[in-house]
């Protein structure tokens, strides 16, 4: 069973929603903890559930037993909070999949939790582009939110990193050679026109962390959950 549906998605498309069930089955059979993620339709008091994505990557919380106003939330207890204080969650807006975190596969880029959230929901939106095209094609229309995503969070990691992650959600292997060109290719550009090169702190063992936090940040937030596979 799979969401309804995540609300930066047309899915009156059909062969948005199409593209969407391969996409998602595919890497559930690849061992991807966002598709496993997405599947989730429903859950039940007491169940946990660890966030992987924004402010909350890595941590993990505990289902409620007390209704939400909204059909499509539910609320969660994190560990931190008192007995009587509870958090909103969506099942459209927020990625989140059931606790124990599993050992990440071991295609998935060296990233934190957070970073690897952003570069499989920017795979997505080119699958999802290039299923509406009606054909693979390496463009600017198609890459320019991947490219975009790496080069925004400063990550360390090029075309040959990222495809396994396309290839396990079912794109066809003879396309890597020319993804890694194009996508090697605009990043460049991107990097020498606008400056911000990648930071080689922010590679971590996949998934050990649930975000990369400054010095600064850490003592502001506090730091990031850390997980050992």
């Amino acid at each position: 069973m799979q969401r309804k549906g995540r609300s930066d998605l047309n899915l009156q498309n059909r062969t948005t929603r199409d593209a969407l069930i391969q996409f998602t089955e595919h890497g559930a059979q690849a061992g991807c903890p966002f598709c496993n993620g997405r599947r989730i339709a429903s859950l039940s008091g007491g169940e946990r559930i660890v966030f992987l994505k924004g402010k909350h990557s890595g941590k993990q919380a505990t289902v409620s037993d007390d209704p939400s106003l909204f059909d499509d939330e539910f609320l969660v207890r994190f560990n931190f909070q008192p007995l009587n204080h509870t958090t909103r969650v969506s099942y459209l807006r927020d990625e989140f999949t059931r606790a124990p975190l599993q050992a990440p596969p071991k295609w998935l880029c060296d990233l934190s939790i957070d970073d690897l959230c952003a570069i499989e929901n920017a795979v997505l939106q080119t699958v999802l582009k290039t299923a509406n095209l009606g054909k693979l094609v390496w463009s600017a229309e198609t890459l320019l939110l991947l490219v975009a995503t790496v080069w925004r969070r400063r990550l360390p990691v090029v075309g040959r990193d990222i495809w396994p992650t396309f290839e396990m959600h079912g794109m066809p292997p003879n396309r890597r050679a020319s993804f890694c060109r194009y996508f090697d290719f605009g990043l460049q550009v991107l990097v020498l026109m606008q400056g911000r090169h990648a930071i080689k702190k922010n590679r971590v063992k996949a998934m050990s962390i649930g975000r990369y936090l400054t010095p600064g940040q850490e003592e502001y937030f506090g730091p990031s959950p850390s997980f050992s596979f």
